[in-house]
């Protein structure tokens, strides 16, 4: 009896750390740990986009100063061979606190593509409880997935497949120092 309990405890925290860890580096990004990044590269005041190197812009475009913010967004190009498969597009939104990472956000493949983007969400975090809503916007329906997940540490995963419209979903992963998600905002 006692071995199973250890073997089922054993399992339990395999598991448990599994997700944790997938949590805190996912996109090549530390939860609960400082960015070290450098600026994008720019040219006359706008960004020039490489999809080989990560970098940080700032999201009202260039400024001059290389430094990071110790609280507040900013836009993270990932690497190609980082970026998951249910990323859609190239960057992410960082929020910082204190100096720290506090949230990650993605933009999602939407309605198109939002059954095979949870599976992979739920391959990386575990089973979830999803919610399957149906938007009746004029002209357009579709259906929406909704599912959260409650990591260790309190860190919270949430995704909402079409947050931005039909063709945009949004995934956020996020410690209990971030700012609160408002709805419909990539943040």
């Amino acid at each position: 009896m006692k071995r199973l309990l250890f073997g089922t405890a054993t399992a339990l925290t395999a598991l448990v750390w599994s997700h944790a860890c997938r949590a805190d580096d996912l996109f090549g990004i530390a939860l609960h740990q400082p960015i070290r990044v450098q600026e994008c590269t720019t040219r006359q005041g706008d960004y020039i986009a490489d999809d080989h190197s990560q970098c940080f812009k700032r999201p009202s475009g260039a400024t001059g100063s290389s430094t990071l913010p110790a609280n507040g967004q900013i836009i993270v190009n990932v690497p190609l061979e980082d970026r998951p498969t249910f990323m859609s597009g190239a960057d992410v939104v960082v929020g910082l606190s204190n100096g720290m990472v506090a949230s990650v956000s993605a933009k999602t493949h939407g309605a198109t593509g939002d059954a095979q983007d949870l599976g992979e969400l739920e391959h990386l975090f575990g089973k979830s409880h999803p919610q399957y809503l149906s938007s009746n916007q004029p002209n357009q329906s579709y259906q929406t997935i909704r599912a959260d997940w409650q990591l260790p540490d309190d860190e919270t995963v949430y995704f909402n497949s079409t947050e931005f419209g039909m063709f945009y979903g949004l995934v956020r992963i996020q410690t209990p120092s971030a700012t609160q998600h408002q709805p419909s905002i990539w943040d």
